[in-house]
């Protein structure tokens, strides 16, 4: 029937447009499997996606060379450092960095002599291109640092936690340096008298021991002289009846014989005397100061007020 036959071609139609779709589908993928060109030379892309890459520090840069402390307060020390991230600047979140005597470790404990921490240094993403920072790291360094080879070691995180780092030296240049009062009252004293014994306390304020230098002079350098008065047929104390000692006191009342095989006697010339004052350790309570003693003989022919003047020197000692 005609009907019949219809249904049957209608089947075979179906199948064989079945089949074409099989033979496609399969050199479809064969086509894909086997590549996008077919040949005796084929080229074909290849693709890939980069992780995180770690950041990079350049030039690190410690106070643009050696460290001169400043006596009796801190220096602020600046140690800085570019860091380049090719993920962008942007992607660097993080700069720490220490500064301590290269004797110590990274690690070693904080301590004003030997170890500083900056744990959050600023971030200049203006430096530079895009992948470019400048890192600044601050400490504020006292004047008792151990001299010698100090080490900056700059740390750089990244925001998936990547780190790196570098490190480079400098030198913390020895410091001498001394503190005294502004001057020396010895109070009234008559005629032919010796004064009370004044007692002066000598601090050191730099990073090395020292030793002692003592010179006096009234009017000017070298003119033997311990102090000028404003009354009196002399006016002038000869520097050698300026007394010092730097090791012991003696209090009490003492006459000139007496003063004398107890005291060193002021002199024009600097005079150097072991004293071996080493500098501060203590970050609580500041250790490192020494007495000297000290006594004025007044001769005849002096009255009204006298004034003079002492200079003390800090010579580093050797025992340093």
């Amino acid at each position: 029937m005609v009907y019949f036959n219809f249904f049957k071609l209608s089947i075979f139609f179906l199948e064989t447009a079945l089949l074409f779709f099989l033979f496609f589908l399969f050199f479809n993928i064969l086509f894909q499997v086997v590549g996008a060109d077919i040949g005796e030379n084929v080229t074909i892309g290849s693709r890939l996606e980069i992780g995180n890459v770690a950041p990079i520090i350049q030039n690190i840069d410690i106070e643009s060379g050696t460290i001169n402390l400043n006596p009796n307060t801190t220096k602020l020390v600046n140690c800085s450092a570019i860091i380049i991230d090719y993920n962008l600047d942007s992607d660097i979140y993080n700069v720490t960095a220490r500064l301590f005597d290269n004797s110590f470790t990274y690690g070693s404990q904080d301590d004003n002599n030997s170890h500083y921490t900056n744990n959050s240094c600023s971030i200049n993403t203006a430096y530079g291109d895009e992948n470019t920072a400048l890192a600044t790291c601050l400490f504020n360094v006292w004047y008792y640092a151990n001299a010698g080879t100090w080490n900056c070691t700059v740390t750089a995180k990244d925001l998936s936690n990547n780190s790196v780092n570098e490190s480079n030296t400098t030198d913390v240049l020895p410091l001498l340096a001394l503190s005294v009062p502004s001057y020396i009252d010895y109070g009234t004293v008559n005629a032919t008298q010796v004064s009370n014994e004044n007692m002066t306390n000598i601090s050191n304020v730099g990073n090395v021991m020292f030793n002692l230098s003592l010179k006096g002079y009234g009017y000017s350098l070298n003119d033997n002289l311990a102090m000028n008065c404003t009354l009196g047929n002399i006016k002038n104390i000869s520097v050698e009846h300026e007394k010092y000692n730097v090791t012991a006191s003696n209090p009490g009342e003492l006459n000139l014989d007496q003063a004398d095989s107890v005291y060193k006697n002021l002199s024009s010339s600097s005079i150097v005397n072991d004293f071996n004052l080493d500098y501060r350790s203590d970050e609580d309570v500041n250790e490192a100061f020494n007495s000297t003693y000290w006594r004025i003989y007044v001769p005849l022919g002096v009255a009204g007020s006298c004034q003079g003047n002492i200079i003390f020197g800090a010579i580093q000692s050797a025992a340093s």
